[in-house]
């Protein structure tokens, strides 16, 4: 027996909205899988790619779906001329081989792409968007407890924070100079 499959539930703050910057600049938003559809990070990611204001992204990958919609998202933004880098986590067990099938194709579009380091797992999801805004670099960032996994994410619990503070976006930003 199964039950019934449940479709996600919107998130009212980011359902129907033009563009997910102009809405975290005003507040958080916190999303819980698979309660609330994962479509909202590939829509943050998604129009990364396409905003001509977005200068640069970089993002941690643990996990990805065979058919990522979130590695089509960082080709597309490599494509349009953004500095895209991404960490790829290859001991990710069971899926190293994705892993860098992911990172092949990244790097072939452009994206920099670094991997694990020796003696150190990075079991991050994270992803920082560097947007210019009036002529000032901001930064807008997503923090997940879960993977870039857009099938995972309909059966793990898991949260994902998109925001725009400061004391967290710069702590990412840290992350990353590292």
């Amino acid at each position: 027996l199964e039950n019934e499959p449940l479709p996600p539930l919107t998130s009212h703050e980011l359902e129907g909205v033009v563009s997910v910057f102009d809405v975290i600049s005003e507040k958080d938003v916190l999303l819980s899988f698979p309660y609330q559809s994962f479509a909202y990070v590939i829509k943050f990611l998604e129009e990364a790619a396409d905003d001509v204001n977005v200068k640069s992204i970089k993002i941690t990958l643990y996990r990805v779906a065979d058919e990522s919609l979130i590695i089509r998202s960082l080709i597309k933004a490599a494509e349009n001329g953004k500095k895209v880098s991404a960490f790829v986590e290859v001991k990710a067990r069971f899926d190293e081989e994705s892993n860098f099938s992911s990172a092949n194709a990244l790097e072939k579009a452009g994206v920099k792409v670094y991997f694990s380091f020796p003696g150190l797992k990075v079991h991050a999801k994270i992803a920082l968007v560097r947007r210019i805004e009036n002529g000032v670099p901001n930064i807008y960032t997503y923090l997940g407890t879960g993977n870039f996994h857009e099938d995972t994410a309909k059966l793990y619990c898991d949260y994902g924070l998109l925001t725009y503070d400061e004391r967290l976006t710069q702590e990412v930003a840290r992350l990353f100079s590292f």
